[in-house]
Order: structure tokens, then sequence, then C-alpha cells
């Protein structure tokens, strides 16, 4: 991998539940999961279903790297929030089950200490779950941080984080690597003609807005108190910060691809350089 590679993989784009038909295949039903390449570094955004699919490939490269002799990558594993389609990838995560794999989580949505740690281990718990994070075998470090907090996991790379306006708290992400920006903003509502003017600030001039387009603007009236957003209001905010190139997220679960391929037609002809995520979609910055 170049050095200054920066790049973005989509392993589940779909919102609030998995959705896996014959009408979804093309983009895809796994829920929320990327993972942002930094040079020879990776770092990972939710542990919504698509975790899985990521753990087996960073499983794979473990193994290719013990037979060359080479050192493992300490991997990163940010949370947006632990609503259940974020985390609900966490127990089958296969980098968890290799006792030479060790791996950092960082929250900073909930209130109090301990907030990462004790979201893994509530999640994990009888009546919810059979077994708790104990069935772990690789080291695991818990990060707690504020949103507002400038983080640094990995080197060569700064990591901004934001409150965002949902349920039980939220935080947004601005990755810069190589004088390059990529901003995770998902899972976030707005006020109708009101822009965001903390996103619009936090996102300036990003070569890539990744957004919560949950919902269109014509549906927002019945789901206005739901905690998410529309692709219109995203296209919007990325014109008003001067970003680069938007990416719609967080697929509404019964959005069928033909649905989602007449989303994406629409936002080409508003905001031209913009894609509708799909699981596999890999965009270059």
């Amino acid at each position: 991998m170049a050095i200054d590679t920066f790049n973005v993989r989509f392993w589940g784009a779909r919102g609030t539940l998995a959705s896996t038909s014959l009408d979804t295949g093309k983009y895809g039903g796994n829920t929320a999961c990327i993972e942002v390449t930094c040079g020879d570094e990776v770092l990972i955004f939710d542990a919504g279903s698509g975790l899985r699919g990521l753990g087996s490939k960073l499983a794979r490269e473990a193994r290719r790297a013990d037979k060359k002799g080479e050192k493992r990558k300490k991997l990163n594993l940010l949370f947006t929030h632990c609503h259940y389609d974020h985390i609900s990838g966490l127990p089958f995560f296969e980098p968890f089950f290799d006792k030479k794999t060790t791996v950092k989580l960082w929250s900073g949505h909930l209130p109090g200490p301990d907030k990462t740690k004790r979201m893994v281990h509530e999640y994990m718990r009888s009546p919810f779950f059979p077994v708790g994070p104990e069935v772990f075998t690789s080291k695991l470090e818990y990060q707690d941080f504020e949103p507002g907090d400038v983080l640094k996991p990995i080197r060569g790379a700064t990591v901004q984080t934001m409150s965002l306006n949902h349920h039980d708290g939220c935080v947004g992400y601005r990755i810069d690597f190589q004088g390059r920006s990529i901003c995770f903003i998902t899972d976030t509502t707005h006020i109708p003609d009101k822009p965001d003017a903390g996103i619009i600030e936090f996102t300036a001039g990003a070569d890539l807005m990744i957004y919560d387009a949950t919902y269109t603007d014509s549906e927002f009236p019945m789901f206005w108190n739901f905690g998410h957003s529309t692709w219109e209001e995203g296209a919007r905010l990325a014109k008003a910060a001067g970003v680069k190139r938007y990416c719609m997220f967080h697929h509404r679960p019964s959005r069928t691809d033909e649905a989602l391929d007449e989303i994406r037609n629409q936002c080409k002809d508003v905001f031209r350089r913009s894609w509708a995520a799909y699981e596999g979609l890999v965009i270059k910055v």
C-alpha cells in the first residue's frame, strides 16, 4: 500500500435494520461499517453487521503478515454511537478471537466514566446476548473521549470529533491525512430551512462527506423525530461547506435498488460529484 493512500471502503451502508433481499442486492443490506485506509494503517468506523465481512478480511491479512514475519497492525474501531444497527456486528468480529491481535475501541457519545467498556459489556450480556466479551481472546483497549476532542489513533492522521443531533448522542468524525479529509456524518437530523452551522463549519472544504441520507425531503415530515436526515439536506450542506464530493449513506431499510438508483441520479443533477454508498464501494481521496 502506497504511503499516501487515502480511501474509504463501505462494508455496510444500510441504516436502522439489516435488509437483504432480491431488491437490495446491488447496494447491500448490511448496516453501518466503513474502513478508512491511511497509508499502511486502517481506521474502522462503526460495528454494524458489515463489520463481520471486514473482520474476515483483516484476519486473512494478519495471517499473511505472520507468514511473512511482518508486524501486525493494531486495529482501531471508532463508534458514532451504540444503537443496534451500529454495533450488531461487534460480537462477530473475527480479530477479537485472535490472541495476537490488539484492538482499541473508541467512543464519546455516552456520559460518564468507562463509557466505551460499559457500552460493550452492557450490550453483550444476558438476556440480550448469550456470552459476554470475556470470550474474546484479543487484547482489548478502551478509549473514552468527549465530542470536540481531537484524536490521533494512528500516525500521520488527525481525527476531529463533533456532537450530532441524534437520540442518545452521536459523534461525527473528520479524518485528515496528507492534506486531505473525509467526514463521516451519520445519524443526525436537521431543522428544515435552518442549515446546521456546526456541520457546515466541521466539514468545510472536505474532500469527501459521507452523510445520513435515510429519507427524502418529501418523507421527512413523517419521520422528523426519528433522528435522521435526507439526501437533499446532505447535498445542501455539502454545497454550503464547499465539500468536493458527497456520498449518501444509511439507506432506509425499505429502499430498493431501483429507488436508490433514482435517488442517485437525482442527486447527481444537483451535486455532480456524488455517490449512493453500496457494499464494496471504494472512494479514493
